[in-house]
């Protein structure tokens, strides 16, 4: 490979998932004339495999997402759900709001959709299995299942939670059991659900329900959007049968309308999905070589419970711009992964701590929920006593 300053680099990056798409059309935008841009995907094409339901995007995201072109059309497709400030509940099982609070911007959107969006004008080659890299003097060489290799000057890791480059560059950071599994689905609004309605009506939910049970909610467009976790030692995904999630629902949470959710839901993934995370380390574990690196899952897999990690992949993404707008440095790669560590790491460690504040067991439970009812006739009272505070100084400004 030659190292010419004036030849056209190559980043080559595997994984065409949210984040390696994200990054591809960054750096297409930027650099089309002095990059090129090859995205590599396991998946033998785009509709392989189901992209899941909706995803939250919080400020950082929305903020990336806007710098792309192709995306532009997502924040206003009738699917995707825009709040300048949004309501967070947490109801107890019978779905009274126990305790809330507000926001700040969020865009609930079809991963489906903005998959598709990131995709448009992207070289991506499909059913390319990456098998493993070798450094060069001058750049790097990437070798895949089907005998085939290619050189490029940085390769980027896009692969997700299994990532096979992450397994190469980083042996032993490799993702733990969080102990919670889960399962999710859809349904159509329903005023049958009189109470849901109002429950998820410009708000994100969360119920809690007996023995570790939490419920999701979320309405976007047409579709309520629910998902079912719970502790358990089991983490082999197995399928449970609809009468089976009913039963669950049923005996640990005290309201009908809960059952009647998963009753007519028009979706409904009945698999049980164990759900991992990272340990939540301290000290980066990035060792920089100048020629390989990684972003979103494949660098900070977390739990979904605090909605972070697609928000912190397209974080990473624009600041892995900045590492190829320097030069691409050493330096400027170490840089680069420090930053990503230290908010990929802290996302890691809050969503940890959610989860397991959302599915504690026994006494810890009922800690936690003796917490949050303090906090409730609190924040009651607090307002209670300043009325006739606040109606004096009204009376006062009028005068």
């Amino acid at each position: 490979m030659s190292s010419t300053s004036d030849e056209r680099k190559t980043i080559l990056i595997v994984g065409a998932g949210l984040g390696g798409l994200a990054l591809a059309q960054l750096l297409q935008q930027e650099f089309s004339s002095s990059i090129q841009v090859i995205v590599f995907e396991r998946d033998a094409g785009e509709n392989v495999r189901d992209q899941g339901y909706f995803i939250t995007i919080n400020q950082m995201g929305t903020d990336v997402l806007k710098r792309i072109a192709t995306v532009n059309d997502v924040f206003s497709h009738p699917s995707t759900m825009s709040y300048s400030q949004y309501q967070l509940k947490l109801a107890n099982k019978s779905m009274n709001v126990i305790l809330e609070s507000t926001s700040d911007e969020m865009n609930i959107i079809n991963r489906g959709l903005l998959r598709r969006s990131l995709l448009k004008n992207i070289d991506v080659q499909w059913n390319k299995r990456f098998v493993s890299y070798k450094i060069l003097d001058d750049g790097v060489e990437v070798y895949f299942e089907d005998g085939s290799r290619v050189q490029g000057t940085l390769l980027v890791g896009c692969d997700g939670a299994k990532s096979l480059v992450r397994t190469q560059l980083i042996p032993d950071l490799q993702g733990n059991y969080a102990g919670v599994i889960h399962v999710a689905g859809t349904i159509e609004h329903n005023e049958e659900l009189r109470q849901i309605k109002q429950l998820v009506s410009n708000s994100l939910v969360q119920v809690y329900g007996d023995q570790g049970y939490s419920l999701f909610l979320v309405s976007t467009g047409q579709l309520w959007l629910w998902s079912l976790s719970w502790p358990s030692a089991d983490r082999i995904e197995t399928e449970i049968s609809l009468t089976q999630l009913l039963d669950k629902v049923r005996t640990n949470f005290a309201n009908e309308e809960f059952v009647r959710l998963i009753q007519l839901s028009s979706s409904i993934c009945l698999n049980t999905l164990p759900i991992y995370s990272f340990p939540p380390l301290k000290v980066n574990p990035f060792q920089n070589n100048s020629r390989v690196t990684l972003l979103g899952d494949a660098a900070h897999l977390m739990t979904p419970h605090r909605g972070m990690g697609a928000n912190t992949a397209f974080a990473d993404a624009f600041d892995l711009i900045d590492v190829i707008r320097s030069g691409h440095t050493k330096s400027s790669l170490a840089n680069y992964e420090e930053k990503m560590f230290k908010r990929g790491f802290q996302a890691v460690r809050d969503s940890l701590e959610t989860t397991r504040i959302t599915h504690m067991l026994g006494v810890p439970a009922r800690i936690r929920d003796y917490i949050i009812w303090f906090l409730h006739y609190s924040i009651a009272l607090k307002n209670l006593i300043s009325m006739p505070f606040s109606w004096y100084w009204q009376e006062k400004t009028k005068n």
